[in-house]
């Protein structure tokens, strides 16, 4: 932890840095559990607590160096430890903290003539590269989701609703001892032309199509995983776009490796589906980062900057949608390497 801050105290040249995301505490220190903040000086690291969670933050925090302060408003305790320590300047990712936090903390700190600068994406540069240790957790995860996706398979019949599914999903996480890392998204029929559709209690019919984007959290880490299936029998529209969108994700998968430009995984993957006649209907990025969150940088966009580096971890998930009649997403989590890359989930199609 005292290399990352040490790195930020250098890039941003302040005295002080503010942590107010769960996940930045977590990835920073390992706590799991969330309601307080955590300020970091040159000399010590201080945990800013109500007096609800006192006792929990100190004996997490007890074989460390950190300090516990119980104090609230958290706002004026990061204050009174500026000042105490002669400090005048401190940084915070303004994404994370509420809008009247943020004014309430900004008017203090200008009172006690403490300067309050906005960087977005404080610790990225640290998270986007992962370690050992992390590359394990999302494996574990990435297995996890893969063996559920894979039981879903086998369960899928007429006349469940997608909220049947829903709960079968969470159920399977449960039995596994892991959180889902964002709600699960189970579409049928036209629903799947919606990316980010809301399970309702629509039934599956005879020879449908079924749309599943799930992920999990295995300690503290995400998996990302979606797969698109057909019940029966498969019209030939709904075969020639599956096969668009798979062979858009083999265009990635098969030559994606560190040094490449990260822009060239979305173009990559537009192109084929351009030439398969539907660059208009594929409405989002070919995917997106993954660790502590299951949105990290980097987007995989054309027009995202850098090349991929080993042992980042992204997703590859083309997708066309057919607005009112159906679509289609296949998306894996993937570990860059310096030869190639490593597909971490491995749910059948």
């Amino acid at each position: 932890m005292d290399k990352k801050i040490l790195q930020i105290f250098h890039n941003y040249k302040v005295d002080s840095v503010l942590f107010t995301s769960q996940k930045d505490i977590f990835y920073l220190t390992g706590v799991t559990f969330d309601g307080f903040w955590f300020l970091c000086t040159k000399s010590n690291y201080y945990a800013i607590c109500s007096k609800m969670i006192e006792t929990q933050v100190k004996n997490f925090f007890s074989k460390s160096k950190i300090k516990v302060y119980p104090y609230t408003p958290f706002y004026k305790a990061v204050a009174a430890i500026l000042k105490q320590n002669s400090i005048n300047n401190t940084i915070i990712d303004p994404n994370y903290i509420n809008a009247s936090d943020f004014i309430l903390l900004d008017t203090i700190l200008t009172k006690e003539q403490i300067k309050l600068e906005k960087k977005v994406g404080v610790l990225t540069s640290s998270r986007i590269v992962k370690n050992d240790t992390e590359v394990a957790n999302i494996k574990k995860a990435c297995q996890i989701v893969s063996k559920v996706c894979n039981t879903i398979k086998t369960e899928l019949k007429p006349g469940l609703s997608e909220i049947d599914i829903y709960y079968k999903i969470l159920e399977l996480f449960a039995k596994n001892q892991v959180t889902e890392s964002f709600p699960p998204i189970v579409a049928f029929g036209q629903h799947s032309a919606n990316p980010h559709h809301k399970s309702s209690n629509t039934k599956i019919k005879e020879n449908d199509i079924v749309l599943i984007d799930i992920g999990c959290s295995y300690n503290g880490y995400c998996s990302d995983l979606t797969r698109t299936y057909f019940l029966d029998k498969i019209r030939r529209e709904e075969s020639i776009i599956w096969n668009t969108v798979k062979a858009a994700q083999d265009a990635v998968l098969n030559n994606i490796k560190a040094g490449e430009k990260i822009s060239w995984a979305d173009k990559t993957a537009r192109e084929v589906i351009k030439r398969a006649g539907f660059e208009n209907n594929f409405i989002h990025s070919t995917g997106h980062g993954v660790g502590v969150e299951i949105h990290e940088m980097p987007s995989l966009t054309s027009k995202t900057e850098g090349i991929f580096l080993s042992n980042m971890v992204v997703t590859v998930e083309p997708g066309i949608y057919i607005e009112n009649n159906f679509g289609v997403r296949i998306e894996d989590t993937i570990l860059i390497k310096n030869n190639g890359c490593e597909i971490l989930t491995f749910a059948t199609y």
